[in-house]
């Protein structure tokens, strides 16, 4: 009792050092203060619960602008903070954490060959920096999968995260759209919100759209949800249009299309929103949209050197179809692909302090690891996305429309993000793996759940407030 005596008024002592220095960092610097107090308030949450944790990576994976130290931005920071809670929790003892690699041994099997693959490139990529720069980023991607798995283990764990992403793209698609971009100026009438980019903006708003979609259609889900949905899902269409992003408005119309086939006892609903979804975009294209704005959507023109790139993309894979020229490495290896047959207007994008990447993601993994690499890549992908409409169907046997939504929603926010990213360079994108990372632990929630008559819709009522709550 004595030494616990002691311990408290240091416990008080040392709160009231850091409250000292808090308020003269405050006094000097104010938002350097204000950033390490959310700093710390994210570590405790992430530290203290896996599950908010995933949910505030999410959040902050749609804040690309923020401040960053280096190439620390608050998004990686949030995530290695979760790596190491991760690994703290799942090397404790503790029989009641659920182990990834045994219920999921093929997805296990697939995610170590894509990363061997990727290591085993490093061998002969000619820069080895950038090789295992590249790889790093790849593990830390791969790893969210069992993360997620650990963390996400309840329907308030899956509303933390889903209402994270909605949170997120709102936000980001709000941005965009108050601070309208000047209507004189090509590249400046493209929003890009909080993420930076116009395209980046239009792919992470779809898994927005999808998910907030989901919310609106569950029966039973909690009204603020179904809120929140309606309020998210004009947003985020609005968004998109105002990005000027084509890949984005072809993935929004293949979201839908897609919708007709696998939205379950939604499918119907998918055909009418389609049509309106067209009409409004043809109408603001050809009728509201600024003469940039509407001169880039209704004419190609190459994609702006876009197919160019793919030009050049598809030599390298012809000429290293098996091993690529190296994770890492495509921008490095492509000016050497430039002198071939065929014209290329824009090699400037090529040949230019800051190359552009293949600006197609498929294409830029075939590139780096060749075809071996792309099929184990795509592998991973499918594995994880058969999980969500294996929950899918799990929820609908069980009649419990909630977590069908929810699954539904999952697996179509990803189609939308995949298609998108076919016209982008996002490899390593945290809400595309956020969402494949979810689809595990969505079906090992379906399975562990007692459906509506137990804690179905009941528990997604008492449920949703929490999920709120941390993330708001």
């Amino acid at each position: 009792m004595a030494a616990r005596g002691r311990r408290l008024p240091l416990a008080w002592a040392s709160l009231l050092a850091i409250a000292i220095a808090l308020g003269v960092l405050s006094a000097a610097q104010p938002l350097i203060a204000l950033a390490a107090v959310a700093a710390a308030l994210a570590a405790y949450l992430i530290f203290s619960d896996l599950a908010t944790g995933f949910g505030i990576l999410m959040f902050l994976s749609f804040l690309s602008v923020l401040p960053a130290s280096g190439s620390l931005t608050p998004a990686k920071g949030a995530g290695l903070l979760l790596a190491l809670s991760w690994v703290a929790r799942y090397t404790t003892v503790n029989t009641d954490v659920r182990d990834f690699a045994s219920d999921h041994p093929t997805l296990s099997w697939l995610m170590i060959g894509l990363l061997g693959w990727a290591a085993a490139s490093v061998v002969w990529a000619p820069s080895t920096s950038a090789a295992l720069g590249e790889l790093s980023q790849y593990f830390l991607t791969v790893l969210l999968i069992p993360i997620a798995y650990t963390a996400v283990r309840s329907r308030r764990d899956l509303g933390i995260a889903l209402v994270a992403i909605v949170l997120g793209a709102a936000l980001a698609a709000a941005v965009g759209i108050v601070q309208p971009p000047n209507a004189e100026v090509l590249e400046s009438t493209r929003a890009t919100g909080t993420i930076g980019d116009p395209n980046e903006l239009a792919a992470d708003l779809l898994a927005g759209l999808a998910l907030a979609t989901g919310f609106v259609l569950a029966r039973g889900d909690r009204t603020q949800l179904r809120l929140l949905g309606l309020a998210a899902i004009p947003l985020c269409a609005l968004g998109i249009f105002l990005s000027v992003s084509r890949g984005g408005l072809v993935a929004m119309a293949l979201v839908f299309m897609v919708a007709a086939f696998a939205a379950g006892r939604w499918r119907l609903a998918a055909v009418p929103m389609l049509v309106v979804v067209a009409v409004g975009g043809a109408l603001y294209f050809t009728q509201l949209a600024p003469l940039p704005s509407r001169e880039r959507v209704l004419t190609t023109n190459g994609g702006t050197g876009r197919t160019e790139l793919w030009q050049v993309g598809l030599r390298i894979v012809r000429s290293h179809p098996v091993g690529g020229v190296g994770v890492g490495n495509y921008v490095q290896a492509s000016p050497q692909f430039v002198l071939a047959p065929g014209v290329l207007r824009h090699t400037q994008l090529i040949f230019a302090r800051e190359p552009k990447p293949a600006h197609n993601t498929y294409l830029q993994v075939a590139g780096e690891m060749g075809l071996p690499g792309l099929l184990l890549f795509l592998a991973v992908i499918v594995g994880c996305m058969r999980c969500s409409l294996r929950a899918a169907a799990i929820a609908a046997k069980r009649r419990d429309i909630v977590l069908e939504a929810q699954a539904r929603g999952v697996f179509l926010a990803t189609v939308g993000v995949l298609a998108a990213v076919f016209f982008i360079s996002q490899m390593h994108s945290k809400v595309l793996w956020g969402l494949l990372a979810l689809s595990p632990a969505l079906l090992s929630v379906a399975r562990h759940s007692d459906g509506p008559a137990g804690d179905g819709v009941a528990d997604a009522r008492t449920t949703a407030q929490a999920a709120v709550s941390p993330v708001a």
